[in-house]
């Protein structure tokens, strides 16, 4: 976090001395910890239980499970789990894009009344392939209109590509709107060639969030889908509480303000509907 020489991450001073587990810096005079300029300030928990913490959340322990074996309270446990959660690196997928052949579909949850949208997208995996790509948008009703879609395909989709969906009226002439070489097929006619990697996408997310959180409320959607985007992606992030923090932690520059470093966070993108779009 600091290089190659500790210095104070108020006033950039080097002469440093340890006083207990603790820094003191001699230009200031203000103390300071190893943590101190990350989002790990504040801490109130030692750092085995940390440690064992992030072990769980990175090794997908059940969220009960992880509770009982570090010895903590659920509220404490669940905010830990969202505070890793938030600090995924965000910048790998900021400007994600798709191409070759994309596969799309959209899946619906929590009922019709109270219930919620996603529209996802996944490029397919060839043998060549060195990393699984995929994005997806949250709709905060149980339906997707034309124009959130085509939102998601014309910020993520690269033109020329080959999409496949459904046979949803959604998709019916949207090559027309975004150059892409469009075809669908009937899932009630038990046609899933086409579409058969981003359907078993949706299968490994409930197993995913059933395993981990057991259940989702609307309002963390979004959260677990950067999590679990950011898993199918980076799977190596997540290998070990040290690759994580290695991801997670920026380092420290030498000349700082008093502010503390800014967060990681990785949200999904929200949807624009396009109004010239016919619904």
């Amino acid at each position: 976090m600091f290089g190659r020489y500790l210095f104070c991450p108020r006033c950039g001073g080097r002469r440093i001395r340890k006083v207990e587990q603790r820094y003191r810096c001699a230009k200031c005079r203000k103390p300071f910890s190893l943590t101190s300029a990350t989002w790990l300030k504040g801490m109130k928990i030692s750092l085995d239980t940390f440690w064992l913490l992030l072990w769980c959340w990175s090794s997908k322990v059940p969220a009960d499970q992880a509770q009982k074996l570090c010895c903590v309270s659920k509220p404490t446990q669940r905010r830990w789990y969202e505070q890793f959660r938030e600090h995924i690196p965000a910048q790998p997928f900021e400007e994600l894009r798709l191409s070759g052949i994309v596969q799309m579909d959209e899946a619906y949850r929590g009922g019709k009344k109270a219930g919620y949208a996603i529209v996802g997208a996944k490029e397919k995996q060839g043998k060549s392939a060195k990393r699984r790509k995929m994005a997806f948008s949250v709709i905060p009703r149980p339906a997707v209109n034309r124009g959130e879609a085509l939102s998601l395909i014309s910020e993520r989709v690269v033109p020329g590509s080959d999409l496949h969906t459904d046979g949803a009226a959604i998709y019916k002439t949207i090559e027309k709107w975004w150059r892409v070489n469009h075809q669908s097929e009937i899932h009630s006619k038990w046609e899933f060639e086409l579409t058969s990697e981003i359907e078993g996408l949706w299968g490994t997310l409930t197993t995913f969030i059933r395993r981990v959180y057991h259940h989702v409320t609307k309002e963390q959607v979004e959260g677990l889908l950067c999590e679990f985007q950011a898993r199918q992606m980076y799977p190596e992030w997540f290998s070990s509480p040290s690759n994580f923090l290695a991801v997670s932690l920026m380092r420290i520059p030498q000349k700082t303000t008093r502010k503390s470093q800014t967060k990681f966070s990785h949200p999904i993108p929200p949807y624009h509907p396009l109004t010239a779009v016919p619904y």
